[in-house]
């Protein structure tokens, strides 16, 4: 498994940064591998650029989630509780406690989220040269967090409209429809990357997942049949107990 640096770049002192809206932009807009190409051809096509990308906006992700729902449920306990706003002090001190439980949770969800997403691009990785891939730990993370990074910034800039009735529903299929044209880059991506066919790209991306899911299946069949007469018999118990 080779998770080196690709030899075709040149470290140049002198190069000019390409950002990273810039190319979070291009991978969008100009979906293809000649896109992929270009941009891991630059100097900064590090997993190290990803994974500052996929920090940030999973913690930038996470405040916005967590403040979503703190003022959700505010809202619901005002509603069931009219007269909890009259008591002084305590909406602020709640506003207060909130808002710093967020900040302070918030880096350990980007952290979290740096986590996975290294260990989906290493899966995937080992894929594609399971199928003969020529392509670089680096480049595939790189262009993985060109993907990842504005689309989890995406959701999460949708989540406030999830808490509004019927809004939230209408803004499903648009969620859903970028989710899909998000797998669709990510193949693109491999295919550029270690320079694959459009099979075994789709191959390295849906394969490991589809083996974790049966893995998973065959794990909770056979607890299931492990526990299976010790959960009847804790059914009949209670049953017994409620005549």
């Amino acid at each position: 498994m080779n998770y080196s640096s690709s030899p075709d770049i040149v470290e140049d002192p002198n190069y000019t940064s390409q950002g990273a809206f810039p190319v979070w932009i291009k991978v969008f807009t100009k979906p293809g591998e000649k896109t992929f190409l270009e941009i891991i051809a630059h100097p900064e096509a590090r997993a190290k650029a990803a994974y500052i990308w996929v920090f940030i906006v999973g913690t930038l992700s996470a405040l916005i989630g967590s403040q979503t729902q703190f003022v959700a449920a505010m809202v619901g306990l005002r509603a069931a509780m009219p007269d909890i706003g009259q008591i002084e002090g305590l909406p602020a001190l709640v506003g207060v406690s909130g808002l710093l439980s967020a900040v302070c949770s918030a880096p350990f969800a980007g952290l979290f989220s740096v986590i996975g997403f290294a260990a989906g691009v290493a899966i995937v990785h080992a894929t594609a040269k399971f199928f003969g891939g020529a392509g670089n730990f680096d480049s595939l993370a790189y262009s993985f967090g060109a993907i990842a990074a504005p689309f989890s910034l995406f959701s999460a800039l949708m989540a406030p409209l999830y808490v509004i009735p019927f809004v939230g529903i209408c803004a499903l299929p648009l969620l859903l429809g970028v989710g899909i044209y998000g797998l669709y880059l990510q193949v693109t991506a491999i295919k550029a990357v270690h320079r694959l066919g459009w099979g075994e790209s789709a191959g390295a991306l849906f394969l490991p997942s589809i083996l974790i899911g049966l893995l998973c299946g065959v794990l909770f069949v056979a607890l299931w049949r492990m526990a299976g007469p010790s959960f009847n018999d804790i059914l009949q118990q209670l049953r017994q107990l409620q005549q």
